[in-house]
């Protein structure tokens, strides 16, 4: 049979006449590579998908696959193809062993008969035949005491006799508590009848369902009947008590509210001074860094140190001997040309370490910071141990290999024990979190104030003298005097 291209008709070039059952009943949608495109129904009928095929114990020939005679469009699966069994090719017979396991798999284990689908346990019959003879055992079950006996309990409480007469008695016990309950006022130790058993009786068995031998208790407050809990003395005694539990409670939450302003306004008041006593403390200096990133392996390209009066003690570059991410650049504005003749951490670090020794550093936002600072230096202190380990040449190589081991006991850990000492003998104090708690911009969402950016230009000596701007906004209203004691 051609595979071209169908009239509009679509009957074969090799039939004349118009056989029903080769013509299509519809136009088609559209064409993919020739072939007709017809929606469901519509494509002649003689024509067969794969599935279809296959139930007719049919396979599609090569050629069938390479060109079908037109296509069906469907929702879930697209445009499949149509074939004409009449050129199919007839399904080899399958050997008997894949038969035994095909009938293998679609045996019930329980009745050992074959069915018509795969069968993941007992057949439907079985199961069904299983549940019913599980709930004629239950009915033949007492619910008390698991007795077994010939003939089904009574559907309404499923029990024994003896069991029943237990039940019963245990109802009726909760039923004589729950009386005396609700007809003798509760207040402490008084015993005065508020109402009749006899009515609160009858408002139980006006409510059948709360008798149900099901339930294991009566109903709570909210179903009691509507009379009054307390005799008028007991009520007012209880009122009263009520009256002095809430003034005690109200004065309470008013003295602790008194006390929670009180040390939020000592906490305002020494963070003013806090801030006041920094800005004349000779022994206050700002530090701040520019790394090459955010990442915990990110470098320092710039450092400075000013003093409290805003003297510059070091500000300068350094070279991170690796290249500065474009996206950092764009942020501080330092490049790769910037640092390429820069000293390198280890050359700056003598004169660090004597800027800072005795010192009180203040920094904004301190954790990023020493944390740029202990991995600069747990570098230095690998490096120096290449060096004694070996050659110059060689000591950034094996630093590169000791970062990348395992090893918790070599170089790496001794190194990072070196850097968390030095850093532990700083006094490092933060200034991010006093100047946000200070400006007081209150976020519901994290549940404290919000951080406020430093806004210093993203350099290291701006960046400082941006935190000396913060604490003179900070000290600036505190009017006691500051004698030599407090400074000190």
């Amino acid at each position: 049979m051609s595979t071209t291209t169908a009239t509009e008709t679509e009957i074969p070039a090799s039939r004349t006449e118009g056989d029903p059952a080769r013509v299509a009943k519809g136009k088609p949608l559209d064409h993919t590579a020739g072939v007709p495109v017809y929606s469901w129904g519509q494509a002649p009928p003689y024509l067969r998908t794969k599935t279809q095929l296959a139930a007719d114990r049919l396979n599609t020939t090569e050629e069938q696959e390479r060109a079908p005679l037109a296509y069906v469009r469907t929702r879930d699966y697209g445009d499949v193809p149509l074939h004409d069994p009449a050129t199919a090719e007839k399904m080899r017979p399958l050997p008997s062993s894949t038969k035994a396991k095909m009938t293998a798999r679609r045996t019930c284990s329980e009745c050992g008969k074959v069915r018509k689908v795969i069968l993941r346990g007992p057949c439907s019959a079985c199961r069904e035949r299983a549940e019913k003879e599980r709930q004629r055992l239950l009915a033949r079950t007492c619910a008390g005491c698991s007795t077994v006996r010939e003939r089904p309990y009574s559907k309404e409480h499923r029990r024994c006799q003896t069991c029943r007469q237990e039940q019963l008695q245990a109802k009726r016990g909760r039923v004589e508590a729950w009386l005396v309950e609700v007809t003798v006022c509760v207040g402490d130790g008084c015993t005065t009848r508020l109402g009749s058993k006899t009515r609160a009786r009858a408002w139980l068995k006006e409510r059948a369902w709360l008798l149900n031998p099901e339930r294991t208790g009566l109903p709570d407050s909210s179903w009691w009947p509507d009379w009054s809990r307390r005799c008028p003395p007991c009520a007012t005694a209880y009122e009263q008590e009520q009256e002095r539990q809430r003034a005690e409670y109200q004065e309470r939450y008013e003295r602790q509210a008194r006390e929670r302003a009180e040390r939020e306004r000592q906490a305002a008041v020494a963070r003013v001074r806090w801030a006041a006593v920094a800005l004349v403390d000779p022994d206050v200096v700002v530090l701040d860094t520019e790394t090459t990133g955010l990442h915990a392996e990110a470098r320092i390209v710039e450092i400075a140190v000013l003093s409290s009066a805003g003297d510059v003690l070091l500000d300068t570059l350094l070279n991170p001997e690796e290249p500065i991410p474009e996206d950092a650049s764009q942020i501080h504005g330092i490049t790769d040309s910037d640092v390429s003749g820069a000293p390198t951490f280890s050359q700056v670090l003598p004169t660090l370490v004597r800027l800072l020794e005795g010192k009180r550093c203040l920094i904004y936002n301190d954790v990023y910071d020493i944390n740029r600072l202990r991995h600069e230096l747990t570098l230095h202190h690998l490096e120096c141990a290449g060096q004694a380990a070996g050659a110059a040449a060689d000591a950034r190589a094996q630093v590169s290999a000791w970062l990348d081991s395992t090893d918790s006991t070599g170089p790496v850990a001794e190194a990072r024990k070196q850097a968390a000492s030095w850093l532990d003998s700083l006094t490092v104090e933060d200034v991010m979190i006093p100047y946000s708690n200070w400006v007081g911009d209150w976020s519901e969402y994290h549940g404290n104030n919000r951080w406020q950016p430093l806004g210093g230009g993203h350099r290291a000596a701006d960046d400082c003298r941006a935190v000396l701007d913060c604490l003179r906004a900070m000290g600036c209203r505190y009017d006691s005097g500051l004698d030599e004691g407090e400074v000190a």
